[in-house]
């Protein structure tokens, strides 16, 4: 049995955003703002043996404005509810591949951290609440000051689209 090499502790800054709309309609502007990757295309892409320069195009397609998309989506609170008490809560991973491959040109590690985690949620007074750690914080656990700069810009990607949702109207109209 192995045991772990390094046990280390490191500060992670931590954002809520607290949106004043509904849940459903914060899924919506969430689900709205970001690009969505359909497994397929990485795979077709990887199966074509594609050049990088295709792949960086066809990421920039899917990711839109902000440059994230939507890997992946797990909606816990429905599974959860069935325990007897609503519960309206998903996890999102969200990145952008390119990035990524940034990231883990310079530490391998990184590929712990990318894609990173966004929960919505139903919080106090029923405003749904946009919450993630915040990039530059958990790259900056890798001890790699190249990867400030990139943990700045994700910062700054994650934060636009949370603050889009917060001030979206047609968001607010389902509320």
């Amino acid at each position: 049995m192995s045991r772990p090499q390094n046990a280390e502790s490191q500060s992670i800054q931590h954002t809520n955003v607290v949106t004043g709309l509904s849940y459903d309609a914060l899924v919506s502007a969430f689900e709205r703002e970001l690009g969505h990757l359909n497994p397929a295309v990485p795979k077709q892409l990887i199966e074509r043996k594609a050049a990088w320069s295709e792949v960086e195009r066809e990421i920039a397609r899917i990711a839109g404005t902000h440059g994230l998309m939507i890997i992946a989506k797990t909606d816990l609170g429905s599974l959860a509810s069935l325990s007897g008490r609503e519960k309206r809560c998903s996890l999102y991973l969200v990145g952008n591949p390119v990035i990524a491959n940034q990231i883990i040109s310079i530490d391998l590690r990184g590929s712990f951290y990318v894609p990173f985690r966004v929960a919505l949620y139903d919080g106090d007074q029923h405003e749904a609440v946009i919450s993630y750690d915040r990039p530059s914080s958990f790259l900056a656990a890798l001890g790699h000051p190249a990867l400030s700069e990139i943990g700045e810009a994700l910062d700054r990607k994650i934060d636009a689209v949370a603050a889009a949702c917060a001030a979206s109207p047609t968001a607010r109209e389902g509320t």
